[in-house]
């Protein structure tokens, strides 16, 4: 019974909650993967033992049998994974790539695992661009071959497996076959997202699994594709990246009838997953830990958490105030200097410090608000969190990018389309963009896995989300809520959520009072925007003796503890 309903948003009195309402209509162009219906069933849930949180109850479930077999956070991660690529294949799967942080109770330490796509070596630079040298309208761009990198989220599992699991790699992998020869029902989420698709059955009219979602979604769906590459996984995985599903996937991509791609056999078979240390961060109550680049929200996010504790703000100020200008800064510095740093030196240890953060603020505080027309494309992912009988912990994002990716679909999944993460332009005022298309190159991405530590390193708090660039704003809020204000993560899901990025506020529908907003933070009308803000929460809470997890209410994600 879910516990602690309070809508009261005290923090915020520039807020109104409204009645949650009970669809999301007139999709917003910039928002492919609609919300589900809003549902508190099993978004709460206690324990003194292991805690799960994933996108889908499929998933969940599945994660505590192998919990309950001995199993650790590594090996349901595997499970949760597949799954999830089986359920909700439009937002994450083996056809895309991942971050995830790993909390290793014995040693104390958060090791990070870079699944990233990465591009083709022999990527042409000015793929993105029409004819007359301009950028691509997005979907021109997503659609087909162009787009795919060469995967890394099935890789990262069997290294992060490799590293910590205790169960065999079969036993692991074995649900998730079970689950796809059995069949499973279409969940509200994939079935409003094949509603609302447009581009899927121009590139995948030979495959009719989607059509018949779309048709008889309460039928009992089986992915046979699906089942055969679980199967040649679970006996060697390495054939995904140098075997007969490699060929395949090369072959779906430069045969695209769409923007035929330049992945190759050797792309697959050369790439990598990196290991290193989290990205740890001291703050005066707790120890932030979040990814590294490629991935931005481990730098932005502890710029903002350091700003939150330290700048001196006007006084009355709320909380939602200062996070909005903080977050319109950190977006500033995540598009101007943060990109893949194998090809590009960024200074960490300086704009991590707080005297560059203070006077860099400072500068930007004093700017007028202009509204700069850059994307803001707020996509489909995954996220999950683990909590082990053990004490182990895994914060996992992955996504393919777009909802159903680059739309070609093989093996019984789809081909992400993040080479679209990337600048579609080269050159800006003169100047070379970091984060511009380059062969062997990762795309700058905003997945934000996160594990905070108290000062003695144990564990205290799990969280990460879906949304695209929005995911930032998504988990700055949360940690914000829960681990400075005490609010109850609940409450802080149920809240309503922002984004302040290029000059522009973009607010939940229906969760806000744009009236008095305007008038305190002194913006101009025309900078707001009302739109779809799909999140996707996930959180793991210690307090005192107790375990806690809490999963999205507009999404289809459970939460299971004992």
């Amino acid at each position: 019974m879910i516990k602690n309903l309070n809508l009261s948003l005290l923090f915020f009195f520039l807020m109104f909650f409204s009645e949650f309402a009970s669809s999301d209509e007139n999709i917003f162009k910039l928002f492919p993967e609609p919300s589900s219906k809003k549902s508190f069933k099993n978004k709460q849930s206690f324990g003194e033992k292991y805690v799960i949180v994933s996108a889908n109850n499929y998933a969940t479930n599945a994660a505590q049998n192998i919990i309950e077999m001995g199993g650790t956070a590594a090996d349901a991660a595997v499970t949760v994974q597949l799954i999830l690529g089986l359920v909700e294949p439009q937002s994450s799967g083996i056809g895309g790539g991942s971050f995830a942080l790993y909390y290793e109770k014995n040693s104390k330490k958060v090791f990070h695992y870079d699944g990233r796509e990465i591009a083709p070596a022999k990527i042409q630079s000015d793929i993105f661009l029409d004819k007359n040298k301009k950028p691509k309208k997005f979907y021109d761009a997503v659609i087909g071959g162009h787009s795919v990198g060469v995967p890394g989220t099935l890789k990262a599992l069997k290294r992060i497996h490799d590293d910590h699991g205790k169960l065999s790699w079969e036993q692991v992998v074995k649900p998730a076959i079970k689950l796809s020869k059995k069949g499973f029902y279409a969940p509200p989420r994939l079935i409003n997202a094949i509603n609302k698709e447009k581009y899927l059955w121009e590139l995948n009219n030979e495959s009719p699994l989607f059509k018949k979602i779309k048709n008889n979604p309460k039928k009992l769906i089986h992915n046979n594709a699906y089942t055969e590459t679980l199967i040649k996984i679970s006996k060697n995985h390495k054939d995904f990246y140098d075997g007969e599903l490699a060929s395949q996937i090369v072959n779906t991509v430069k045969n695209s009838d769409v923007n035929p791609g330049f992945l190759s056999k050797e792309d697959m078979k050369n790439y990598k997953v990196k290991k290193t240390q989290a990205l740890c961060i001291e703050l005066k109550k707790f120890l932030f830990c979040g990814p590294q680049l490629p991935s931005s929200g481990g730098i932005v996010i502890a710029q903002a958490l350091k700003l939150y504790e330290n700048y001196e703000f006007r006084e009355n100020q709320t909380s939602f105030e200062k996070i909005i200008k903080i977050l319109n800064f950190i977006y500033k510095e995540r598009e101007d200097k943060l990109a893949d740093d194998r090809f590009i030196f960024i200074n960490k240890n300086k704009i991590l410090k707080l005297n560059y953060l203070r006077n860099s603020f400072k500068l930007e505080l004093e700017k007028k608000l202009k509204g700069k027309d850059r994307n803001t494309n707020f996509n489909s992912t995954s996220h999950f969190s683990i909590l082990d009988s053990f004490g182990n912990v895994i914060s996992m994002t992955s996504s393919i990018e777009n909802s159903f990716g680059s739309r070609l679909f093989t093996g019984g999944f789809f081909l992400n389309n993040q080479l679209t993460d990337f600048s579609f332009k080269s050159i800006q005022n003169n100047k070379k963009i970091n984060n511009r298309v380059q062969g062997n190159k990762k795309p700058l991405s905003s997945m934000s896995p996160t594990i905070i530590l108290d000062k003695n390193k144990d564990f205290l708090f799990s969280v990460g989300s879906p949304g695209g660039t929005a995911i930032i704003s998504y988990v700055l809020k949360t940690i914000i809520d829960v681990m400075y204000l005490n609010i109850n993560p609940l409450d802080s899901i149920k809240s309503g959520n922002y984004v302040m990025k290029n000059d522009k506020l973009y607010l939940e529908k229906k969760l806000f009072n744009i009236e008095k907003i305007k008038d305190k933070i002194e913006i101009d009308s025309k900078l707001i925007n009302e739109v779809s803000l799909t999140s996707g929460i996930g959180i793991i809470l210690k307090k005192d003796d107790q375990y806690s997890g809490f999963a999205d209410i507009r999404r289809d994600g459970t939460t299971l503890a004992k």
